[in-house]
């Protein structure tokens, strides 16, 4: 493959939008529940439109492993093709992997506030540090025959509520290897949102349709409308059933209750909602391309924000923090959440753009792998 696929950078831009709401809204207002943690619902349930907010971030993790995952198969091919051996390209991904860990660890956790003085936990292990981990796993794993990276990671996600149901949290007492591979925990001195295991079938999956892909570009639209189509008629009887891919069936109640689904940690059933959603979103992207070729707004915008996720992610987590203090005024309300989370869109078009011609200027620097 020799150019980067435009509907991977711009559904990954439009997910990055999404997340950065979902973060503006955090540190001007507050964090808005429309999923299930460990089997507890939102109490009080948001109202339509703070229910809606936050669902459509709902998108954002499953995207961001999946592309991770995609992305690594997609590297492993560009750059076997420009003549680095296999041992190169699995450095440079273990690399990059350790990297965005230690970012989690010491940056990120800086700005949400978490170490010894912090009142709350001594440490966190976000989205960073699931996708970072992945990266290492894959670095490795992605060399495995396609049917067996595929059969394995659509084996983990199947398998992984009778794993959750086999290994539980237990009352009292810090379980760190348990939170940190299986169960998501906000108790204790370590906080983990986002365990191993179950985000690495995501990664694995997309890695394997990465693989697939990367050898018939040509075929992006079809497959992603036909995966998408597959995921989201799958999503509905197994909702409708409340049976073994719900964690936490459906129990009755208003729309709000149907599309309560468990997301810590994440169900079949959730993912199945939010991987075809993004499915049918890449296949409309790589449409789009084919026949209206959009790149000059999509380029100076979305796609500008999924070719550099990173260091938007970073950033953006600052910048909202920073203006939730200075603009006080710009706080304590779902329209100010919306409108601090535009104003930061706009700095963060600004520094995204210095950053990626920064890139470009110095392209075999550390800057590669951030």
């Amino acid at each position: 493959m020799k150019k980067r696929l435009f509907a991977i950078d711009a559904v990954r831009g439009w997910v990055m939008i999404f997340m950065a709401l979902d973060h503006a809204l955090l540190f001007t207002y507050y964090h808005i529940s429309a999923e299930l943690f460990q089997g507890q619902r939102p109490d009080p349930m948001p109202d339509t439109l703070h229910y809606l907010t936050r669902f459509v971030t709902h998108y954002c993790a499953p995207t961001f492993s999946f592309l991770a995952g995609l992305s690594i198969a997609l590297y492993a091919l560009s750059r076997r093709s420009r003549g680095l051996s296999e041992g190169q390209i699995t450095r440079n991904v273990v690399t990059r992997g350790l990297l965005i860990i230690a970012l989690q660890l010491t940056v990120v956790n800086f700005i949400w506030g978490f170490g010894p003085s912090s009142g709350s936990a001594l440490t966190n292990l976000d989205v960073l540090a699931c996708i970072g981990s992945g990266m290492v796993i894959l670095a490795f794993a992605r060399r495995l025959p396609l049917t067996v990276l595929a059969g394995g990671s659509l084996l983990l996600l199947l398998l992984m509520p009778l794993l959750l149901s086999a290994f539980p949290l237990l009352p009292g007492g810090d379980q760190p290897l348990l939170e940190i591979l299986l169960q998501p925990s906000d108790q204790g001195w370590i906080t983990v949102y986002y365990p191993i295991l179950p985000w690495l079938g995501v990664m694995g999956l997309g890695c394997a349709c990465g693989r697939w892909l990367g050898e018939r570009p040509e075929r992006t639209t079809r497959f992603f409308l036909a995966l998408g189509a597959v995921l989201l008629a799958a999503w509905l009887p197994l909702r409708l059933s409340g049976s073994y891919g719900n964690l936490v069936p459906y129990q009755g109640g208003d729309w709000r209750d149907f599309f309560l689904m468990s997301k810590y940690p994440p169900s079949p059933a959730f993912l199945t909602w939010t991987l075809g959603g993004m499915s049918l979103a890449l296949a409309v992207h790589s449409r789009l391309e084919e026949r209206l070729s959009p790149r000059r707004f999509f380029s100076n915008f979305v796609t500008l924000f999924g070719q550099t996720p990173l260091f938007f992610y970073i950033v953006h987590l600052q910048l909202y923090k920073t203006l939730s203090l200075i603009l006080p005024h710009l706080t304590g309300s779902l329209a100010a959440g919306y409108l601090t989370w535009l104003l930061g869109l706009v700095y963060m078009t600004i520094l995204c753009g210095g950053y990626q011609a920064l890139k470009r200027r110095y392209p075999n620097s550390v800057l590669q792998y951030v």
